[in-house]
């Protein structure tokens, strides 16, 4: 590496050690993120506003097919399904500047089942499945990775079995037979898959997926380690792909956000160290140091105003992103 990158590299992180040891600061900067949405600085508020103002009306309409009553997506961005009805999956079209690799963040498929059969704050008595919606919306990119940011759990409703769970067996939804290849544990929580999807015309495609197990569902990852190299994971499965990425958790809001910030800084580290062109980073830095302020802005306008949901999780980003950015340097 030349030395002109690993001083700016350097830098970056010591400004950026520096900035996360002072809470005054991290508390300023997360401020900025909270100021968005139709109700900026009211977090409890954001669902009634978007509902109240139009900003997210198919879902209103298709209310049983949301496992959470409160986190609807953006009208202007959430992805279409066509042709067919219905038309909606809790799923949101996501795009940082500069990171030409494509997202698309979605809420976990569900089966009946999945939501409790009593109405709560959370979720809503239904007896729609939307795995078939999931794998439409698969097919219709051509998405050929699908990055899993949760776990399968007993007892709770987080995420749908909505793949085969043995070797060789076969699942259908709608016109699409997904049948499950392959599956390892390539590391410590990191689970790989090949699937393959046949759709109506018989026309067959395999699917990575890649399944991280260490992030509880009210917490942060413990292991900075692990969740560094599944970062590093599927950036290297998803290679420059033109097809976007699904990535989900269970409501594709909290973790899949994070994750998201954190890919998208690592992968514009990389351009510039190829490239040089420090341009490359101007939205993810100032004043020296890495700023995820505009990242996470840019998805809370795009799919949802909790994205990256608390400091907590905003904190876990950065930790993550420090720890990649060490690791971009050589020794």
């Amino acid at each position: 590496m030349e030395s002109a990158k690993r001083k700016l590299l350097a830098n970056l992180l010591k400004e950026t050690s520096q900035k996360l040891s002072s809470t005054e600061a991290m508390d300023k900067e997360y401020n900025q993120v909270e100021d968005t949405g139709p109700t900026p600085g009211d977090a409890w508020r954001q669902h009634d506003a978007m509902v109240s103002r139009g900003l997210c009306e198919s879902a209103v309409k298709h209310s049983g097919s949301n496992r959470y009553s409160n986190l609807f997506p953006f009208e202007e961005n959430r992805v279409v399904l066509a042709p067919g009805t219905p038309d909606y999956i809790n799923a949101s079209w996501v795009n940082i500047p500069e990171v030409k690799d494509k997202f698309i963040l979605t809420m976990a498929p569900l089966y009946p089942n999945d939501v409790s059969l009593r109405p709560t704050k959370f979720g809503f008595r239904t007896e729609e499945s939307t795995c078939t919606e999931f794998w439409r919306m698969v097919e219709q990119t051509d998405c050929k990775l699908v990055v899993m940011l949760c776990k399968l759990e007993p007892g709770y409703s987080g995420c749908s079995q909505y793949f085969p769970a043995e070797i060789g067996d076969s699942q259908t939804h709608g016109h699409n037979k997904v049948t499950l290849e392959s599956e390892v544990e390539v590391e410590a929580g990191i689970v790989e898959r090949r699937l393959t999807i046949a759709g109506e015309a018989g026309r067959a495609r395999t699917i990575d997926h890649v399944q991280f197990n260490n992030w509880p569902n009210y917490g942060v990852v413990e292991d900075l380690h692990q969740l560094t190299s599944f970062v590093k994971k599927v950036y290297e499965m998803n290679n420059g792909r033109p097809e976007p990425m699904i990535v989900h958790c269970s409501g594709g809001i909290g973790r899949s956000g994070t994750f998201t910030a954190v890919y998208s800084v690592y992968y514009l580290l990389n351009q510039y160290i190829k490239t040089g062109n420090q341009s490359l980073l101007n939205g993810v830095t100032k004043d020296g140091s890495i700023n995820l302020v505009q990242v996470v802005l840019r998805m809370r306008e795009q799919r949802h105003p909790w994205m990256v949901e608390g400091d907590h999780q905003y904190m876990l980003a950065y930790k993550a992103v420090l720890k990649l950015l060490k690791q971009s340097i050589p020794e």
